[in-house]
Formats: structure tokens, C-alpha cells, sequence
């Protein structure tokens, strides 16, 4: 049925049905399919942020603990105390410590200190630092320091002594929180290119297909007797392309169908027709028969019952037609007939012929 036989009421009702059949943007798999890359792409990249701000703590006290290191070697290699206060608050200033010593055959010396503070929050072994140890201390470091003192001692280099540093955590806090700033900018640019690139692609190799196929289905719901609705596949080998041909062959064999029991329709209609219009011609028939029945001719007294017989069955038989289009045809029944009455008919029929 097409949109032009539709009643008026159902003509207003189409536009409002199909609405309801739109996909909005917001909920379309084109926008959950964007999201959800982002979203990904943001939870791989705080994976790998994990161990990266824990290798980034411990290259920044490393490159602190070289540094007090250098300034170590020289001044063993001078006068314990040749520099001047200022001059050591100066290079203790340079470096963000506090105080720095050195180890060497288990005996510790302090080389240059300012301000010593009066204990230690946390002790730092620089050689020793694990993965799980440096990713635990570098999320505490992040998100707890900032007020802490720092022991950070180990060997640098090939060199036997072992170096100490003592300093506060607020620079390397700053610095962590600037690298995961700048890690974090990273991230999203690097998830929204590939979210960008990843809906680019599926949406040219499965959503673009998929909403064609939608819009065909809506398509071909509205007129299923037009050909032009059917959808024409493409010449793909994948999935799509298979439910893309399955599809259209579907809608043919349903056109089919529909074309086929409209046809059947029509004609049980003009069957319909047709028993009505032979129903009253056989009525008409009968009352003419009973006329006939007051004949008092022999031979007309003899073939009139017969006659009479003969279009009770032909009305019985238009009203049974009539009765399967109404609704389905009766049961069939079983009952006596008279054998040889039935006999006699068929032989004065055959007489009569």
C-alpha cells in the first residue's frame, strides 16, 4: 500500500512516525563510537602515564643527586671548608637542597648544609627504586607532598662513594605536576586525532553502510510495492556486503509476496462479486422453478424436482463461496445420502441431455 491510498488521518500520522524513527545525532553509533574511542584512548594513555611520572621522579632526582655529586668530587678535592656560608647557601640554592653528603668506606661527611631540618619525612634509595615502589611513590609524591623532606642518597656513576641529598619535595612536586600538565594536553590531542581517524574509518567502512541500510528498511516500510525502494547492494566480500545482498533479496521476495496476495485479493474480491451477482440470478432461477412445479405436465412434473435440486446445490454452493471470503470455510461434515435418489438425478440428467 503506498502513502497516496492512505487514509487522511494515516497521511498526518507518517510524519510523526517517521521522526520517531530518526536516530538522533546524540545517540546515533557515530557519536557513541567517538566517545567511546576518546574515552579509551584517555584510560591506555593513564596506563602508560603511571609508569612514565614514575620514571620522570626518579630521572629528576637523579639529575639532582649528579649534580650534588659534582659538587661533591670538588670540594673533597679542596678545602673541607673553602667555601663561605653564602657561597654554600648559593650552590645549595642552585641545586633546591638543603644539605649534602657523602659516603665513602662507612663513614659519612657532610660537604655543604644550610638550614638542617629536624627529621626526615621520607628516604629515597636511588638505585634501589622498583616499578611498583617508584609508581606508588611518585602518585604519593603528586598528590600528598609538597611539605615533605627528602633523603635521596646512592651511587652515582662508576664511583664507590655514595652521595646524600637532603631537600624539600615542593620543586619536584611543581615539576611533577608541570610534566603531567603537559602529558595530560598530550593525551587528549593524541585520543581526539586518533578518535578522529578510528570514526573516520568505521564510519566509511561500517556506519555508512549501516545507516544506508537503515534508510532503506524506513524506506521501503513506507511503499514496500515500489521497486525503487529496494535497496542495491554494493560489491563488497565482508559482512556488510552479505547483509546488504541478503537484504535486498529479502525485500524482493517480500514485494513479491505482497504483489502476489494483492493479486489473490483482487480476485477473491471479484469472486465475491461474482457469487453475489449468481446468487440472485439462482434465486431468480428458483422462483421461476416453483412456477414450473404447478405445471401439470408430466414430462415438466418429472425433471422439475431435479431442476429445483439442481439450483438449491448452486445456491448452497455460492453461499459457501461467499461464506470462505467472510471468513474461513466450515468443517466438513459427515451425513446419510440417499444413494439411489442421487443415482436417479444423474440419470435424468443424463436423459435430459
Amino acid at each position: 500500500m503506498t502513502s497516496e491510498a492512505l487514509p487522511t488521518d494515516e497521511k498526518q500520522r507518517l510524519p510523526a512516525a517517521n521522526a520517531a524513527r530518526r536516530v538522533p545525532l546524540s545517540r546515533g553509533l557515530s557519536t557513541k563510537l567517538l566517545l567511546l574511542t576518546i574515552v579509551f584512548v584517555l584510560l591506555a594513555e593513564i596506563l602508560i602515564f603511571l609508569p612514565w611520572i614514575a620514571s620522570y621522579r626518579v630521572s629528576w632526582l637523579k639529575e639532582r643527586l649528579n649534580t650534588a655529586a659534582a659538587v661533591s668530587i670538588v670540594l673533597l678535592q679542596g678545602e673541607p671548608n673553602s667555601l663561605s656560608h653564602a657561597a654554600q647557601n648559593d650552590v645549595l640554592m642552585a641545586i633546591g637542597a638543603r644539605a649534602i653528603a657523602v659516603r665513602d668506606g662507612g663513614v659519612s661527611r657532610l660537604l655543604v648544609v644550610a638550614d638542617m631540618p629536624p627529621q626526615v619525612d621520607e628516604h629515597i634509595d636511588i638505585a634501589n627504586v622498583g616499578l611498583v615502589n617508584g609508581m606508588t611513590g611518585a602518585l604519593d609524591t603528586l598528590f600528598f607532598g609538597g611539605n615533605r623532606m627528602l633523603r635521596v642518597f646512592g651511587p652515582v656513576g662508576d664511583s664507590d662513594k655514595e652521595f646524600e641529598l637532603i631537600m624539600p619535595d615542593y620543586s619536584l612536586r611543581n615539576a611533577m605536576l608541570r610534566y603531567s600538565r603537559n602529558v595530560a594536553v598530550v593525551s587528549l590531542l593524541i585520543s581526539l586525532f586518533t578518535a578522529m581517524l578510528v570514526y573516520a574509518s568505521i564510519d566509511l567502512i561500517m556506519i555508512g553502510p549501516i545507516r544506508t541500510m537503515t534508510r532503506s528498511i524506513l524506506s521501503f516500510s513506507e511503499a514496500p510495492d515500489d521497486p525503487g525502494r529496494i535497496i542495491r547492494p554494493a560489491a563488497r566480500a565482508d559482512e556488510i556486503g552479505v547483509a546488504e545482498r541478503e537484504l535486498s533479496q529479502m525485500q524482493e521476495r517480500l514485494q513479491k509476496m505482497l504483489s502476489e496476495q494483492k493479486h489473490l485479493a483482487d480476485l477473491g474480491l471479484a469472486v465475491s462479486k461474482i457469487n453475489h451477482d449468481m446468487r440472485n440470478i439462482l434465486a431468480s432461477a428458483q422462483l421461476m422453478s416453483d412456477r414450473l412445479r404447478q405445471v401439470k405436465d408430466p414430462t415438466v412434473q418429472s425433471f422439475a424436482p431435479k431442476l429445483l435440486r439442481a439450483l438449491d446445490r448452486a445456491v448452497a454452493y455460492s453461499e459457501g463461496v461467499l461464506a470462505y471470503g467472510r471468513t474461513q470455510e466450515p468443517a466438513p461434515s459427515r451425513r446419510r445420502l440417499r444413494l439411489r435418489q442421487l443415482v436417479d438425478d444423474v440419470h435424468g440428467l443424463l436423459d435430459i441431455e
